[in-house]
């Protein structure tokens, strides 16, 4: 009998076998996995679902921020790669995975070498040496030479062909793979797990549905112990071991989680048009908003939105629209209405690459010059940038509230990998929050004299005047687009516009008087390099300090979710004690670096990526390291192909 015994090295816990001659050491409960294929025609989805929900139940921390598509609706290459753990993730680390899952069956055509698979291709160059690959081999094999070469353990698996001619239903084939997948990893091998979720969703059509699915997975099983069986295999290297669950766990994307926030501040009127990455965000409102007592609507364009949700706000109703990078330029005109009609807006932009349509599959930052300056004119609002599925929860209900008390538009920048990236999250999060809904500058009938002397847009030393809703007993408002007077009258009286104008400019004042809070700060910056990010940075920009340190050099993360109005006074004391200050950011320019520059009056280094994929931590330590040894200013990764070979996307 084989014991083992158990020691952390670097993140991963090893099992190292004690008296089994031959047994190589065996990683558990960390791993990460990618499952690639064609898009709607192999249910890369559906098997990514399987898996992260299960895992959850399991008790194990999974992280999948970077889900791979094209913007065509079929055809085009598909991946998903997922981090499971038994402790959380720093972040989604680096394009290196354990198991590369190809689901696609036949060759891509483009390709010099045949036959192959277009997962394969892509992804394999990215395989640890002694990992895995599981490949549909319904087709016939295909040649691994090189990489078991590098000890890398294959298993064909002709999942399509045991749907098709032994179960008679090709819908199953990813349940196959499923199952062969949980052999590999010694998990729930007597399928409770598998078992629990099949009849969650299908044991409502029938109980042979279930047994049908269930023989699938038993079917990819087999397959794979022949193989062990066949190479003499005992075990692959990797193994999950379910956890207890002390508590119920969410595998939430980022949408959801600022929708369920969204819904917690007390929003009742979400408008929206379907657009990638928002879409979700509709689709979540219209079914959970009538719920609570609110309405979702989709409008017939992206303007027609913004403009229902001004209207419901106006009449009290809290209310937010979301949309992307394309949808958000058509809206500019309408910032300037929130802003000069003091209009209380929560505006969401999931941020994807431009210009124009640009990649609209694919995550990017670069609208926050957009959001921070965008249209004519100049109106006091407020930029928020949570980095997490936890903050995209928390920040939602303080953007309600700051939109509340500072009768502008919020505006609420995620990014795609944020967007649609899922996490698991305890439900307990949630339960434990507590939720204050601040309306105290809306006035009510009480509070109103009877004499007609009520402002709408009273001149007061914060800015901020009282709002009243129309219909109100007792007080008249006027609502206008037009510069105008403290009662809402048009007016182009110089002296007039003067005075509005402060007056507006007077609530962002405020604002960073009392409600901007300060960027975060991991390690002291005094003397040394500092990473500075935004947004949904910072779960990667901590694991690239982690890095760092263990190369020798020391770095401080400072990490803003409140980017503006831009807090100075909070912002300049820490970063002008640094060494070096380097702005990491998603977009060609650097656009935060600019803010930092143009606002602290020091000068910021930065680390840049726009090719589409997400910013991985080995960036971020190389472009460091290249800008302390060599003094460059401005470090540009990712610019070779993410593909070993040149296929098309149909995008």
């Amino acid at each position: 009998m084989v014991q083992a015994s158990g020691v952390w090295t670097g993140g991963l816990y090893l099992r190292q076998p004690v008296g089994g001659e031959g047994i190589a050491s065996v990683i558990v409960n960390h791993l990460k996995l990618l499952v690639g294929g064609v898009q709607l025609r192999d249910g890369v989805v559906t098997v990514s679902d399987i898996l992260g929900r299960i895992f959850t139940r399991a008790g194990f921390h999974v992280l999948a921020m970077e889900r791979g598509y094209a913007s065509t609706i079929y055809g085009a290459h598909q991946y998903d790669p997922i981090v499971v753990a038994e402790e959380p993730p720093v972040s989604w680390g680096d394009p290196e995975i354990d198991i590369l899952v190809a689901l696609d069956y036949d060759s891509n055509p483009d390709a010099q070498e045949q036959p192959n698979r277009d997962t394969i291709l892509r992804h394999s160059k990215y395989l640890k040496d002694g990992g895995l690959l599981v490949y549909d081999s319904s087709t016939g094999d295909i040649h691994t030479e090189a990489l078991e070469r590098r000890g890398i353990k294959i298993f064909p698996i002709p999942a399509r062909n045991i749907a098709r001619d032994e179960l008679k239903r090709d819908v199953v084939k990813n349940v196959v793979t499923v199952g062969a997948l949980f052999r590999l990893l010694e998990f729930d091998r007597d399928a409770t797990h598998l078992r629990a979720l099949l009849e969650e969703r299908f044991l409502r059509k029938g109980r042979e549905i279930v047994d049908l699915n269930l023989r699938a997975a038993q079917r990819g099983l087999e397959v794979v112990e022949s193989v062990l069986k066949a190479k003499s295999w005992t075990n692959v290297g990797y193994r999950l071991e379910p956890r207890p669950t002390k508590e119920p766990m969410l595998l939430l994307s980022g949408n959801d989680a600022l929708s369920m926030g969204a819904i917690r501040a007390g929003c009742r009127y979400y408008a929206g048009y379907p657009i990638t990455p928002a879409s979700a965000i509709l689709e979540f409102m219209e079914e959970h908003l009538p719920k609570f007592g609110g309405r979702a609507m989709q409008g017939q364009n992206e303007r027609e939105s913004i403009r229902a949700a001004i209207g419901a706000a106006i009449t009290g109703v809290r209310s937010m629209v979301g949309t992307s990078g394309p949808g958000l330029s058509l809206k500019v005109e309408e910032f300037g209405v929130s802003g000069v009609s003091e209009v209380p807006m929560v505006i969401v932009d999931t941020q994807r690459a431009g210009p124009s349509t640009g990649m609209p599959t694919k995550s990017e930052q670069g609208d926050l010059f957009l959001v921070a300056y965008g249209g004519h004119g100049e109106i006091p609002r407020i930029v928020l940038a949570p980095a997490t599925q936890e903050e995209c929860y928390t920040l939602m209900i303080d953007a309600h509230n700051l939109a509340d008390k500072y009768q502008c538009p919020v505006f609420f920048l995620t990014d795609l990998n944020l967007s649609e990236g899922r996490k698991v999250v305890p439900q307990s999060f949630f339960e434990q929050q507590a939720v204050t809904i601040d309306r105290s500058t809306l006035v009510r009938e009480g509070d109103l004299r009877r004499d007609g002397t009520y402002k709408r847009f009273v001149f007061t030393p914060s800015g901020i005047s009282p709002r009243l809703v129309p219909g109100t007993v007792g007080g008249v408002i006027k609502v206008t687009g037009s510069e105008h007077d403290e009662r809402g009258f048009v007016s182009t009286d110089p002296a007039t516009r003067k005075a509005m104008m402060e007056k507006r400019a007077r609530k962002m004042e405020t604002y960073l008087k009392e409600d901007a809070k300060p960027p975060q700060v991991f390690g002291k910056p005094e003397g040394k390099p500092v990473l500075v990010g935004w947004g949904s940075t910072r779960p990667l920009l901590l694991d690239a300090q982690q890095r760092l340190r263990a190369r020798g050099t020391e770095t401080a993360v400072v990490h803003f979710t409140h980017l503006w109005p831009f807090h100075t006074a909070a912002a300049k004391p820490l970063l002008e004690k640094a060494s070096a200050v380097i702005s990491v950011e998603q977009n060609f320019s650097g656009q935060f670096a600019d803010l930092v520059q143009t606002y602290c009056l020091i000068p910021v280094r930065r680390i840049v990526k726009y090719n589409g994929l997400p910013i991985y931590a080995s960036d971020v330590v190389g472009g460091t390291e290249q800008i302390l040894r060599n003094g460059t200013q401005h470090v540009r990764v990712g610019v070779e192909a993410p593909a070993p070979v040149k296929v098309s996307e149909g995008d």
